[in-house]
Parts: C-alpha cells; sequence; structure tokens
C-alpha cells in the first residue's frame, strides 16, 4: 500500500519499542530475581520449543503480507486458516512437551501449559503481517500493549503469589491474549471480505515456500535444545536467556525499517532506502554500544548471579546487531522480488528467485552455525569445562559465523540494485559512539556502586544512562547537519499529531 510512511511508521515503532523495554525489563527482572537457575534455564527453553512449532504459520503470513501491500483483500482468509493450522501445532507441542520433560526429568505442568501459547502465537504473526502492510504502527502498539499487561500480572502471580515459572508462564499467555484482541481490533476494517477458498489453495500449493524459509529459524533456534540435550544444563541456559535478554536492545532499531517491506513491495522506490538505512545505523549503533557498555550494571540488575556472563552479554549484542543489518538488507532484496505476483507461476521459477535463494542462504549460516556448536559441545563433554564458559564459547561461535553471510548481502544488495550502506554515516556515527562509550564507562568504573538492592540500583544507574545518550545525540546534533534535520523532522511529525 502506497500510502504507508516509512519514517512516521519507523519512528512510531522505534518510540514505542524503546517504550516498552522499560515495562519489559521490569518483567524480566521480576521473572530473574524470583526464579531459581533452572527454573530460568526452563524458561529459555519452553520458549523455543513453542518457536518450533510456530514454523508453519508463515505459510499465512508470507504471502498475506505481499498479497496486501499489493492491493488484495486476504485479511479474513488468512486469520481463519492461522486458527485452524493451530490446532495442528498444539499437538505437535504436546508430544514434544512430553519428550523434553521425560529426556530433561523436568516438572511437565509448566512445559504443557505454556502449550496455550502456540495458537496465540500463530494468530499474534498473521495479525501483524496484516498490519504490516495496513497500519504498520499497529504492530508496536500491539507489543506495548502486550508488556504492559504482563507487568501487572507479573508482579502479582510471580512476584506476590510467588508461584513461579508457571506464574510467569500464565502472565505471558494472559497478556498475549489481550495483545491478540487489540490487533484484531486494530485491523478490523480490513476483515471485510469473506473467506475466499481459491487463495487458500494458491497459499498451500506454494506452502513449501515459506516452510523452507522459516525452517531456517527452526534449525537456529535448535542451539537451545541442543545445548540443553547434550549437557543436561539448565544453568548454561539461564545465562544465555539473561544475555539474550540484554542483547536484544539491539534489535528495537530495526523498528525504524519495519514499513520498508511494504513500502517498496506496493511502489518499487529507491529513493527511501539510502536514507532509511544511515536511520537504522543512527540508532543501532549507540544501542550496540549501549548493551556493551552497560553490560555488568544490566546483568547485576537482572539478578547478580549472572554478572560473570558480561563477555557473553558483549557478543551476543554483537551478533544481534549484525543480524539486525542483515535482516534489513535481506528484507530489501526480497521485497524487489515480484515472481509472486502471478499466480500460476511454476516451482522452476520461484525457485530461481530471491524468495527461494535467500533462505538458501540462510540455510547455509544456521547449518554452519548448529554444526559447529554440536562439535564444540560434543567435544567437551568429557571435560571439567564450567558452564559459564562453555555458554561465551557458544555465544563467540555465532559472532564468528555471521560475519561473512552479513557482507555477502551487502554486497549483493550493491550489485543487484547499486544500493550501497552509507558507509560514511557508519564511520561518523561509530566514532561519536566510541566517544561515548570511552567516556561513559570511565566513569562507570570509578564511580558507579554496585547496591545489592536493585531498588537502591536502578535510580543510581540512570544518570550514567543519560550522561551517554546526551553525549552521543549532542555531539551529533551540534556537528552534523543531517541529525539536525532527522530531528527537525521528527519533531514535525509530533507537531502534526
Amino acid at each position: 500500500m502506497s500510502f504507508i510512511r516509512v519514517t512516521y511508521s519507523g519512528l512510531i515503532a522505534f518510540v514505542v519499542g524503546l517504550s516498552g523495554i522499560f515495562t519489559g525489563i521490569i518483567f524480566t527482572i521480576i521473572v530473574t530475581r524470583e526464579l531459581t537457575p533452572d527454573e530460568v534455564g526452563l524458561w529459555t527453553l519452553i520458549g523455543s520449543l513453542v518457536s518450533y512449532v510456530v514454523i508453519i504459520e508463515p505459510i499465512i503470513s508470507f504471502w498475506t503480507t505481499r498479497q496486501i501491500a499489493r492491493g488484495e483483500q486476504v485479511a479474513k482468509t488468512s486469520v481463519a486458516t492461522s486458527g485452524l493450522l493451530s490446532v495442528a501445532a498444539i499437538v505437535v507441542y504436546g508430544g514434544i512437551a512430553l519428550y523434553i520433560s521425560s529426556s530433561l526429568n523436568v516438572d511437565f505442568f509448566p512445559v504443557i501449559l505454556a502449550a496455550f501459547l502456540v495458537p496465540l502465537m500463530f494468530l499474534t504473526n498473521t495479525l501483524n503481517s496484516i498490519a504490516l502492510s495496513h497500519k504498520p504502527q499497529a504492530i508496536s502498539y500491539g507489543m506495548i500493549v502486550f508488556e504492559v499487561a504482563k507487568l501487572p500480572l507479573g508482579l502479582l502471580l510471580v512476584y506476590s503469589a510467588q508461584i513461579g515459572l508457571v506464574g510467569a508462564i500464565i502472565a505471558t499467555i494472559i497478556a498475549s491474549l489481550v495483545k491478540t484482541i487489540f490487533l484484531i481490533v486494530f485491523i478490523w476494517d480490513t476483515l471485510v471480505e469473506s473467506i475466499k477458498i481459491n487463495v487458500i489453495k494458491y497459499w498451500f500449493r506454494l506452502s513449501w515456500l515459506p516452510v523452507y524459509t522459516n525452517g531456517s529459524g527452526l534449525i537456529f533456534s535448535l542451539d537451545v535444545l541442543i545445548f540443553s540435550l547434550l549437557t543436561n544444563s539448565l544453568l548454561g541456559l539461564a545465562y544465555w536467556g539473561v544475555a539474550n535478554a540484554i542483547s536484544n536492545l539491539v534489535a528495537h532499531s530495526a523498528q525504524i525499517s519495519q514499513a520498508l517491506y511494504p513500502k517498496i513491495l506496493a511502489t518499487g522506490k529507491k529513493e527511501i532506502i539510502g536514507q532509511n538505512l544511515k536511520r537504522l545505523l543512527f540508532f543501532a549503533i549507540p544501542l550496540l554500544a549501549a548493551s556493551i557498555v552497560f553490560a555488568k550494571p544490566a546483568l547485576h540488575i537482572l539478578n547478580p548471579l549472572y554478572i560473570e556472563g558480561v563477555f557473553i552479554v558483549y557478543f551476543l549484542s554483537i551478533r544481534t546487531f549484525m543480524y539486525t543489518i542483515r535482516n534489513v538488507v535481506n528484507g530489501i532484496l526480497a521485497s524487489y522480488e515480484n515472481v509472486d505476483i502471478d499466480k500460476g507461476v511454476s516451482i522452476k521459477k520461484i525457485v530461481k528467485s530471491k524468495l527461494f535463494f535467500l533462505p538458501t542462504l540462510d540455510y547455509l549460516l544456521r547449518g554452519s552455525y548448529i554444526g559447529i556448536l554440536a562439535l564444540l559441545l560434543i567435544f567437551t563433554q568429557t571435560t571439567e569445562i564450567e558452564d559459564i564458559d562453555l555458554v561465551t564459547y557458544w555465544s563467540l561461535i555465532v559472532v564468528l559465523v555471521i560475519v561473512p553471510f552479513m557482507i555477502y548481502s551487502i554486497l549483493l544488495l550493491r550489485k543487484n540494485h547499486q544500493i550501497n550502506l552509507p558507509y560514511d554515516a557508519i564511520l561518523k556515527f561509530g566514532a561519536v559512539a566510541l566517544l561515548s562509550s570511552l567516556i561513559t564507562y570511565f566513569i562507570i568504573e570509578n564511580y558507579l556502586i554496585y547496591y545489592e538492592s536493585v531498588f537502591d540500583f536502578i535510580p543510581h544507574i540512570i544518570p550514567f544512562i543519560i550522561l551517554a545518550g546526551t553525549i552521543y545525540f549532542g555531539v551529533l546534533y551540534t556537528f552534523d547537519k543531517s541529525t539536525r534535520e532527522f530531528f527537525k523532522l521528527i519533531f514535525t511529525e509530533i507537531k502534526s499529531k
């Protein structure tokens, strides 16, 4: 849909996303402080198990985004089909839950309770795909609704009622339900057409493509399962899950580009790409720096038990940054592919297209990662290596594997569409972020007091965060014309609304 405003939707998504971080991090603090390390590890594992069975949902959402962006009315068909697919996914999840509980000798109830998340994730993903091509900002609003709903539930069930992991799962289920209802209301005006059987037939005829596209994601998420089965260590998963919670801060920068994919699908315009990539880096680089500089304080906030995992946070933050850049670049490449406009397109043509080639690269990337990780775990089974060291090696592996694939995607964008990353902006933003990081890190190391109480520590760390942000944005605003123009655009958007 050509009326989508990339900058406006991106700014809304980014600001709302950052707002959601604060409510989300409080829930994470409750979970990591009130649950035992084994329960945090099981919490991490359950999240991966749910993601395994949602692998078939993109059969619907993959095509929904592309078709609605091009003006086709398939929203009601998408929602109905997604609901039916989720029934089969629940059955599969039940089997996986039973096997994992038996293999790891963990409580079956919290694992099977999470089955309620499966249909909610199906519907949420489908509704997000509709919103992406209709009202992209709805995705961000839905996320903050989820985080805001989850927080009081977490306080009530985990902190006050002290029902541990089960309470965290129930809070997530109810918050997911609230988010689903919100998204339905937000995109209600698109649910106007009757259910189209011919569209469903088209989706299932080409269902192999989205399943193939997202199958690499299943391979990628096997890392948690492989680690738990080969090491039988929930403590290692706890380190991994806590470090991920911090490193995921960097991923929020991608929200500035969330409307880019449907906009290119609808218009094919190249002018917006360079500008959007620059704005992506404007936020991604300082968020990466913040994740590294504040890694130790953030771990202390979540739980001092995990403070030794600071290098895990470093590596996972770098990984998230590179994945963010690569995913946005691959989204641009996929948005220019129009082979699927022909509803009678042959499998041969699809196989020759970017819609098949890009996921194939993902298989190479993620297959290499899982293979190297499995070899590491097998060869270290007979050694006395500590969980913290093993997880640190694990996080380093994923960084080393992603580098060549990220570079290749960037070169592919340049070769096929003559679009380059704004390297001048990278140097400029990187230099200022480094300056801000060095000053802030020095002050933290010399003046920050690590109070044991999180209620005492959080107010103490806030001035350091403000200092880092003030240096980065202040220096750029003072000396960089494009930054001043960007801020002026933001203020204009705010005033117009």
